[in-house]
């Protein structure tokens, strides 16, 4: 991670795609937790009205009914202790989208630190398979409910939410395919960048090192010597982001300096550094 904004206040295409893929799923998250929760106790609950009317196992005016309901499941073998754990924790999870979202967002940019912070100091970290799982639970359990000749009751949510998790997971899917291309791409340039960076500092004079103080004034902005450095790195061919990587300043201004080259006829006039 370089010691400046790069590439400004926008985030490239690939992390705004990744941060929209991340709020996609974090949607499917909060309901889907609330749905399997709601699903597993009304199913309980109805097949006990049925079956057991004078002995249910999660009366009305039980307390910790989710609790209850776990450990039904597993009385039932159709959860083992472990199963249940990781529910608990994908239940854990959701609440953390629900009330500490900024910690699952960080580290798609520039505050890399941030998100270590999060994962280091609080166990707080993005699951990416946590909407697989609770798939994957929800149908186990539904099987075990079958099996174990349980009344299923759907809970009206679903309903309510069929449409949108259609839509969502539509875009997922959509976003996903971008994502991998752009990864691609992002490698490619990267490797690119990595062999243009490598190549040119050894060998550079002081004066026209990249990292030269004469380079940046006391605000941080180009001096006429840095702006000539600029020109001589295009002289030899360095991308713009090389360049912006090199000079220590944004893509922006990297590429109106890169502008202003071309329009001088593409070449530097050479003279002697001030």
């Amino acid at each position: 991670m370089l010691p400046y904004d790069l590439l400004g206040a926008r985030l490239p295409a690939l992390e705004r795609n990744e941060l929209k893929y991340r709020a996609l799923e974090m949607v499917l998250i909060l309901f889907r937790v609330e749905h399997l929760r709601g699903f597993v106790l009304e199913s309980i609950r109805a097949t006990d009205r049925f079956h057991r009317p004078t002995n249910p196992r999660i009366p009305l005016n039980a307390k910790k009914v989710y609790e209850k309901a776990w450990a039904v499941l597993i009385a039932d073998g159709i959860l083992t202790q472990a199963e249940s754990d990781e529910i608990q924790s994908l239940v854990d999870y959701r609440n953390t989208v629900a009330h500490e979202i900024q910690s699952l967002t960080c580290g798609i940019a520039d505050d890399a630190r941030l998100a270590q912070y999060y994962a280091e100091s609080r166990g707080i970290k993005y699951d990416d398979k946590a909407v697989a799982k609770l798939q994957h639970y929800h149908d186990k359990i539904e099987e075990g409910f079958t099996s174990k000749g349980y009344i299923m009751s759907l809970p009206l949510d679903w309903a309510a939410f069929a449409a949108a998790e259609r839509t969502y997971e539509q875009e997922l899917h959509r976003l996903r395919r971008k994502i991998i291309r752009q990864v691609a791409i992002r490698n490619e340039e990267i490797q690119k960048l990595n062999a243009e960076l490598s190549a040119e500092i050894s060998g550079t004079p002081l004066e026209a090192h990249p990292s030269h103080p004469r380079n940046k004034a006391a605000n941080g902005t180009l001096t006429k010597h840095g702006v000539e450095t600029c020109y001589r790195l295009f002289d030899k061919k360095r991308s713009t982001l090389a360049v912006a990587h090199l000079m220590r300043i944004s893509y922006r201004s990297a590429a109106s300096r890169r502008k202003a080259w071309e329009e001088a006829g593409g070449r530097t006039r050479h003279r002697k550094m001030p």
